[in-house]
């Protein structure tokens, strides 16, 4: 039951007003004053509040002022004798959502009054959830963006740590065991719930190590089967990684046939040739599986491994590894680098420096770390050197950092470095080594989301603030001087504006609350529409409204044509169509037709000739009709036999 406070220090007022709203099933309470009032708004929370302006005491303004402060969702009406337009405006300025005069000539005015705030109310604390679930939207964009910077984080943690097994895998002198190492190592690493690592012989492949000796065959002979993924990985030289077993069921893994819904990587592992002496495969039944960066870390795995493999092979064949890892790290979209610390320069620059950064390489050569910094002006210049110091000095493994530089074109760009420092056998830091990636886009996404996210709250809120304040600030006015007026041609004049304003204002409540700027969803706004109409033309129950439209979104100017138009014909039938019965149908049909929208209205009563000189006299408005119809660029037919009806045919496409 909807409750209904009145204020009003004359109790005559409030008697007839509660007579007449009781009548409707609306619960009613009385305060004869100001104070009163505010005191059961505060402990009751009414659903709408009628206030007289002028009572002893308190000021029937300044009730408007503290409880639209209280709650700017409740609907404050003021029903007062003060007529003056100023103290109007003052009332809808101070918080007052209409405005009506007495005494009260027709009561119904007061319902439809009542009926139509309170229609607005529910909008409004709709508009308020929706501005909420934007708020908790961005929220979840931010929850998603910390869990990518977790994941970053994590990778980055993950990298660190293959970094130093690598380089102690190097100092291991026999390949059985670099193997096992390897396995285990990267196995904890990457999380992975299974692997095994396997080396050539002359018939085929030779378990080394597995994390599980049940999951694992001790030897596959060669040829391996035509779909095997080892045999791919043995004849291309790549790694693969593959989310779900299950997404390629004529895929064979070559190892335990019981891996399924999981995801697994196999990496070649090359020999100082650059040959392919045996596999790595890895297996994670884990949520969520291995990611495109994982595999990033099984390449830099395949490098070091076949850095390793250094150590068992002669002196002589060291010098050209060590060019054969130079010229892979090429391959790399990252910077790689190496920092001699006893002679303060670098020694070693991938070109991947003069990609990101625009300077090419020999730019760097004998640069030491400030020349650096001055070079591509990076910032924070000092947190920038502390943390190098820390690492020039062993206090430091080298910990992941962002900074900005200016690159050569004078575009600012974001990089992520991972360092660390290298000491000799006598724990002597003798060189840095890292890789530095670009981040600049990850960058540009985030701040971008952000700024989308806080302008379309702002337009939104300001659309809102403004459009729908300032219609109802004319349609108030309207309806105030409508019931000024004793001329009956001046009330249906100021009658047939406002619906026509209210008509608008559907359309931009539509977009509002759909969320949909460039169309609305016409079977929602006339159904609207209608019902706006039959509160503000009071029409009874005996009168019916039929309509039949078929679901589709219109843009947002054929819309306001639209609905300017069934204003038009509408009103004309509520006020003209039914003057003996009172009673009958009016129906309103729109559908589609080849490539265009059929728009229908017609009502069941007394009818008129098109014809006749008199069309004016019965309010059909035929030269707005016409109007809009040429604006629509539609098809117009009217017909006034059993009744009226208005047809256009207008084209679906703009």
């Amino acid at each position: 039951m909807i409750t209904v406070l009145t204020i009003d220090d004359e109790k005559a007022v409030r008697n007839s007003i509660k007579e007449f709203l009781e009548d409707y099933d609306y619960a009613v309470i009385e305060a004869e004053n100001g104070e009163e009032g505010i005191d059961i708004f505060k402990d009751l929370n009414p659903d709408a509040v009628l206030i007289d302006l002028r009572m002893p005491g308190m000021d029937g303004l300044e009730v408007v002022k503290i409880m639209h402060s209280i709650s700017d969702t409740i609907p404050l009406i003021v029903v007062s004798g003060a007529g003056e337009i100023s103290t109007a405006i003052d009332a809808l300025h101070s918080g007052a959502w209409d405005y009506i005069l007495k005494p009260i000539g027709d009561m119904e005015i007061l319902r439809s009054a009542i009926t139509k705030t309170l229609a607005r109310s529910r909008q409004r604390k709709k508009d308020r959830l929706y501005q909420q679930h934007l708020e908790e939207e961005v929220s979840r964009k931010t929850a998603e963006l910390e869990e990518k910077s977790r994941q970053l984080s994590d990778f980055n943690s993950r990298l660190n740590k293959v970094i130093n097994s690598t380089i102690s895998i190097t100092t291991v002198r026999r390949m059985r065991e670099m193997g096992i190492r390897i396995l285990d190592d990267f196995g904890t690493h990457l999380m992975a719930t299974g692997g095994s690592i396997y080396l050539k012989e002359d018939k085929g492949l030779r378990l080394v190590h597995a994390l599980d000796r049940g999951h694992a065959e001790e030897f596959i002979p060669f040829p391996l089967r035509e779909k095997s993924v080892f045999r791919k990985v043995l004849e291309e030289g790549k790694s693969i990684l593959i989310n779900n077993i299950d997404s390629f069921p004529d895929l064979h893994s070559s190892g335990y046939e019981g891996y399924t819904d999981s995801s697994f990587m196999v990496f070649p592992l090359p020999d100082h040739n650059g040959n392919v002496i045996g596999l790595l495969s890895m297996h994670s039944k884990t949520n969520p599986p291995f990611v495109s960066e994982d595999k990033e870390l099984g390449l830099l795995l395949s490098i070091f491994f076949k850095e390793a493999t250094r150590n068992v092979q002669s002196e002589k064949q060291i010098e050209y590894q060590e060019s054969r890892y130079k010229r892979i790290t090429e391959n790399v979209e990252a910077i790689v680098f190496s920092y001699s610390i006893p002679e303060n320069r670098f020694d070693f620059m991938n070109s991947s420096f003069e990609f990101i950064t625009g300077y090419p390489v020999e730019k760097t050569a004998n640069l030491d770390m400030e020349g650096l910094v001055d070079l591509l002006q990076i910032a924070p210049k000092n947190e920038f050197l502390s943390a190098y110091s820390q690492l020039l000095s062993g206090e430091s493994s080298g910990n992941g950092a962002e900074y900005m530089i200016i690159d050569a074109s004078g575009r600012s760009r974001w990089l992520y470095q991972k360092a660390i420092s290298i000491s000799d056998p006598n724990g002597i830091p003798v060189t840095i080594e890292g890789l530095i990636t670009d981040v600049s886009r990850q960058k540009e996404i985030q701040e971008e989301l952000q700024r989308t996210l806080t302008e379309k709250d702002f337009l939104i809120s300001e659309i809102n603030h403004r459009v729908k304040n300032n219609m109802q600030l004319i349609s108030s006015l309207l309806s105030l001087q409508e019931q000024q007026s004793d001329n009956m041609l001046v009330v249906r004049k100021m009658k047939a504006a406002r619906d026509r304003i209210e008509s608008m204002a559907l359309v931009h409540d539509n977009i509002y609350s759909e969320d949909k700027i460039p169309s609305i969803n016409v079977t929602n706004y006339i159904s609207k529409l209608i019902s706006n109409m039959r509160d503000n033309h009071a029409v009874g129950p005996n009168i019916k409204v039929d309509i039949d439209v078929e679901s589709f979104q219109l843009d947002l100017d054929r819309a306001v044509l639209c609905g300017l138009l069934i204003n038009e014909v509408v009103s004309n039938s509520f006020t003209h169509a039914f003057p003996r019965s009172g009673k009958g149908v009016v129906r309103i049909n729109i559908f589609s037709q080849d490539e265009s929208y059929v728009l229908a209205v017609s009502d069941n009563g007394i009818g008129f000739d098109p014809q006749r000189a008199d069309i004016e006299t019965r309010g059909l408005g035929l030269d707005i009709i016409k109007s809009l119809a040429f604006q629509l660029n539609g098809v117009l037919q009217i017909s006034g036999e059993e009744g009226t009806l208005v047809q256009i045919s207008f084209p679906a496409g703009f």
